[in-house]
């Protein structure tokens, strides 16, 4: 009986320490969600970015194609006309671009004709690696999510007529189709540059 007794308290005490963990574990669960809400709440409100030198860019959010997807541009850039965008860019030309008075900074949107599904982006992603590195410069390459979407990503270095390009790709499915999204600049402004791509390419996000 007293054994019994003894058997019961052990089991009592290890499930009252197995309460306590798990409580903490949650708390600590909640925290770290409610600090990664905080973190994409304030990565979603702000508008303004420095460029290395401390030059301030302020940037407003755009609606692509009239669909549920946002990002960010620098206000102070245009967009081109369809004839500009030809001269510039050879074989599939983007959809969209926007650019600074000197059309050396980029932000260019394709929206493709192309089946995509979500759960294909990681297969895309690499064979998209394997075309460009014959001749780029392949920088960085992974898939991330945003919002219930996979984001595949490559950041490369490719050459052009008469300079080299940095770009920041994005690409993702939406609605069964293939977008691609490029932050781009020539090689001589990356430098100054790289944290306003970064940060006009992370700014994107599905309003569902």
């Amino acid at each position: 009986m007293k054994d019994n007794k003894k058997f019961a308290k052990i089991i009592f005490g290890v499930v009252c320490i197995i309460i306590v963990a798990v409580c903490i574990v949650i708390q600590v669960v909640l925290k770290n969600e409610d600090k990664k809400l905080e973190e994409e709440s304030k990565k979603y409100e702000t508008l303004n970015i420095t460029t290395t030198s401390g030059v301030e860019i302020e940037t407003e959010y755009i609606q692509i194609d009239n669909a549920k997807i946002y990002i960010k541009i620098p206000k102070n850039f245009k967009q081109l006309d369809y004839e500009t965008i030809t001269q510039k860019y050879s074989g599939e030309v983007p959809s969209i671009v926007f650019s600074n008075d000197e059309t050396t900074i980029n932000l260019a949107i394709s929206i493709t004709k192309n089946e995509m599904k979500d759960s294909q982006i990681n297969e895309y992603i690499d064979y998209m690696e394997k075309i460009l590195e014959s001749n780029s410069e392949i920088i960085n390459k992974y898939v991330y999510e945003v919002n219930g979407h996979n984001i595949g990503k490559i950041e490369l270095i490719s050459d052009a007529a008469d300079t080299k390009v940095y770009n920041n790709m994005i690409c993702f499915s939406y609605n069964g189709n293939l977008i691609i999204v490029t932050f781009n600049c020539t090689e001589e402004l990356r430098k100054e540059w790289i944290n306003v791509g970064k940060f006009i390419i992370d700014s994107l996000f599905f309003k569902e």
